[in-house]
């Protein structure tokens, strides 16, 4: 029974220098013992050592911006006269908006002809049913002939 009562009192003895040396490392590892941080925070840097000392380099992030982009703008076509140009400025301030080329084509092309024909080729041509007397007048107005 001396045998199993010093068995056993050797045991507990040996648990209970592992649970306290269990405690003491994980006191040291969450800052429980500050003297271990405060001698490594004044301790002076260890120099690296030789496979420290050929660290790579860090890659430098070049940026490359495209030449700035130059935009030619064309203006619209010129009207081959003063009447076109007082015809186009009055379609535009009655509110009608038509390519100036074609404004000019269609207003040729409806030039003396019946209502009904410049109403088809006008709608046709996208001006708004509304609009097509005023662009008919406008025509006139400003063109002393077709």
């Amino acid at each position: 029974m001396k045998k199993f009562v010093v068995a056993a009192v050797a045991t507990v003895a040996a648990v209970i220098v592992i649970v306290a040396g269990v405690v003491a490392f994980v006191a040291v590892n969450n800052g429980g013992s500050h003297t271990a941080g405060r001698a490594a925070q004044s301790a002076p840097a260890a120099t690296p050592s030789a496979s420290h000392q050929a660290a790579k380099p860090r890659p430098t992030v070049t940026v490359t911006r495209p030449a700035p982009q130059h935009t030619v703008v064309v203006p619209p076509p010129t009207p081959g006269n003063d009447e076109d140009a007082n015809f186009l400025s009055l379609i535009a301030a009655d509110g009608i908006k038509a390519p100036d080329d074609w404004a000019i084509k269609a207003g040729h092309a409806t030039c003396g002809e019946d209502y009904s024909t410049a109403y088809a080729y006008l709608t046709d041509g996208g001006i708004y049913p509304y609009h097509v007397q005023t662009f008919l007048n406008d025509w006139t107005t400003t063109h002393t002939g077709c």
